[in-house]
């Protein structure tokens, strides 16, 4: 029987062929969608921000589709390797927090005097502070820009119900809100005997507070992470 794989995110097709041709049957698709949260674009050069810091890709999709990427003169900040070829590919050469989470960027940060240096957070309608209060606490000058929320998509219910009412080995979230939007579409029990993969401490946390333990963390926290942690825990032939 091929080991069988969910993971919340549509895999790139390089990482699709290393875990099937490894034998996984897999079923790759995200559980969340992104829509616009109406903001001013004028308020970017108002602030003039010395770093603008992206938690996400869909951060910076709506944050530029609404300003030019000309406005941006300070630096800007990466939380994860898809996020920063998002902005590779509009000309900047973004800083990355060795791990990809608010407390990276506290880490980042953590030894420069930031006393009125000015940080502009590109963020989702719902979001951790963590980064936000270090940044306060430390002095700097802090514009939070709300550009987009999430909400469940569930166009692919029927579909979920049949891959995991037959068992499930492997199953992977890259967000809180891909593993709560699973939660509200399928049966917890389904859930019992998977092995959990969260793609870093957030999600790992939104897990367990949910009563559900989790079987290991990538060492990346990145799609590419969650693709070689599985390879590592399948068996060996």
């Amino acid at each position: 029987m091929p080991v069988k794989v969910f993971i919340s995110a549509e895999l790139p097709s390089d990482l699709k062929e290393k875990l099937e041709s490894a034998g996984v049957e897999l079923l790759s698709l995200p559980l969340i969608k992104t829509v616009p949260v109406e903001f001013n674009p004028l308020i970017v050069r108002a602030f003039s921000p010395d770093y603008v810091v992206f938690s996400s890709k869909n951060g910076v999709k709506w944050f530029f589709e609404k300003v030019p990427a000309n406005w941006i003169k300070g630096n800007v900040v990466a939380v994860g390797s898809s996020t920063a070829e998002k902005l590779k590919e509009l000309g900047f050469s973004p800083l990355v927090p060795s791990e990809f989470s608010g407390e990276g960027l506290v880490d980042l940060f953590k030894e420069n005097d930031l006393r009125g240096v000015r940080f502009l957070l590109v963020r989702p309608k719902i979001a951790r502070k963590i980064f936000s209060d270090f940044l306060k606490g430390k002095g700097a000058v802090v514009e939070e820009l709300v550009v987009y929320e999430t909400v469940y998509d569930t166009l692919n219910r029927e579909k979920l119900l049949n891959f995991f009412k037959d068992g499930v080995d492997f199953a992977a979230f890259t967000s809180p809100s891909n593993f709560k939007s699973l939660l509200s579409q399928i049966p917890a029990e389904l859930l019992k005997n998977v092995k959990l993969v969260p793609i870093g401490t957030t999600t790992k946390k939104a897990i367990e507070s949910a009563g559900f333990s989790c079987y290991t963390v990538p060492e990346e926290f990145s799609l590419k992470g969650i693709t070689q942690a599985i390879l590592k825990s399948l068996p060996q032939v």
